[in-house]
């Protein structure tokens, strides 16, 4: 089967799948994808990344794939087959993709130095004749998107403190780990988190990396994961 899995890993929902893949050892192909234009052509639907080319099927969203993934190769599993277990899985999947995000794309787009990192990165990759329109565009659009969430409306030294409180709280749950809730492999909530702590362990925030710094923990959980699906 051909597998082409397409998106930039500086995206944590791309990384997450590319993760997943690599647990599944799966031979695939990364196609990275900089361009809007040809996002929206893979993905018409949602125009998001990551999208999955399965033999010429496409599937669109980190979760539906890892799914997927996991109905192709069940082995090794990507959610408990404790029915308990794997609803605090997918509850701490859901929190990482929904919630933990926005403190990454907050840093990224309301912070200007780091808006100015960000963009050089998306300039060097994009088309001449749309880089003008990233320098403009995208900082409006995704500043807009933040504060409408919410989490760009917060205060720096507000954001910091929530953020860390999170990462505290992502060291609990983790306990002795190695993996979240005790699991002897990682689930679809690891990968997640592997996915978020990443997206936030970036030069493009020091803020973020300085957050993540704090907590030796995930970092060893990082580690692990990395040595796993490296």
């Amino acid at each position: 089967m051909a597998i082409v899995l397409f998106g930039s890993r500086q995206s944590p929902f791309v990384e997450k799948v590319y993760r997943g893949l690599m647990l599944k050892q799966l031979p695939f192909q990364l196609h990275e994808l900089h361009n809007p234009l040809d996002l929206r052509r893979r993905n018409p639907t949602t125009g998001k990344m990551p999208v999955l080319d399965l033999d010429g099927r496409c599937v669109f969203d980190s979760t539906r794939i890892l799914q997927v993934l996991d109905e192709l190769k069940p082995d090794p599993p990507l959610l408990s087959r404790d029915p308990q277990l794997a609803a605090q899985q997918r509850l701490l999947e859901d929190w990482a993709d929904e919630s933990l995000y926005w403190y990454g794309m907050a840093l990224r787009w309301i912070v200007p130095a780091n808006t100015e990192r960000v963009l050089q990165g998306f300039r060097d990759n994009a088309p001449l004749i749309l880089r003008p329109l990233l320098k403009v565009a995208l900082p409006r659009l995704l500043r807009f998107q933040v504060r409408a969430q919410g989490t760009g409306r917060l205060p720096l030294d507000v954001l910091l403190r929530q953020l860390d409180a999170h990462l505290a709280m992502l060291v609990r749950l983790l306990g002795t780990g190695p993996f979240f809730f005790g699991s002897p492999h990682p689930s679809i909530a690891d990968l997640a988190v592997f996915g978020q702590i990443s997206f936030l362990y970036s030069r493009a925030t020091p803020e973020g990396e300085a957050a993540v710094d704090a907590h030796p923990e995930l970092l060893e959980f990082q580690a692990h994961l990395d040595t796993l699906t490296g």
